[in-house]
């Protein structure tokens, strides 16, 4: 189908660019909370599964800091990188960004972390099977759950683990 005369065929970056700014920040969220999951865990990950030899605490905290700083980077000029429901609630209550937005941003962080965290586990999928037998484990020497996520200690009482979270 030949353009009418005077308009010119829309180019395959034209049509796949974002129109809605609303969903161009949507998608920069999903991407910047993907690329922190991905980077983050993934120096856990590292550290965990060589048990040390390749990574420990420093490598960890190196490396989720330059997750952070490269998710904000990818992020920061479109939705402003915030790349965490907290910040991003913190944003509508002191009136930086409205609250209609709020939903959308942590539906994006949310399946931006999930995402990460899928592609996270198939990249070390052979080193999370190896590390325990086969076995996906919680507790113990050989546990893997804590590259994806914080658990409390077991001698934590509620009052001081909700005291403990209240304030970071």
């Amino acid at each position: 189908m030949q353009p009418e005369k005077g308009q010119r065929r829309k180019s395959f970056k034209q049509r796949l660019m974002l129109k809605s700014s609303l969903a161009k920040e949507t998608v920069s969220e999903f991407l910047g909370t993907c690329i922190m999951i991905v980077l983050g865990c993934g120096s856990v990950a590292q550290a965990i599964l060589s048990r040390g030899h390749f990574g420990g605490i420093v490598t960890v905290n190196v490396g989720f800091a330059m997750a952070v700083v490269m998710a904000i980077y990818v992020t920061g000029g479109v939705s402003g990188g915030h790349i965490n429901p907290a910040v991003s609630f913190a944003m509508c209550l002191f009136g930086r960004m409205k609250w209609f937005k709020l939903p959308f941003y942590v539906a994006a962080q949310f399946l931006g972390a999930f995402v990460g965290s899928a592609i996270l586990f198939g990249i070390y999928y052979d080193g999370l099977m190896s590390f325990a037998g086969g076995k996906l484990l919680i507790m113990g020497e050989n546990a893997t759950a804590h590259i994806f996520a914080t658990y409390p200690a077991p001698y934590l009482s509620l009052t001081n683990a909700f005291a403990d979270q209240s304030w970071k």
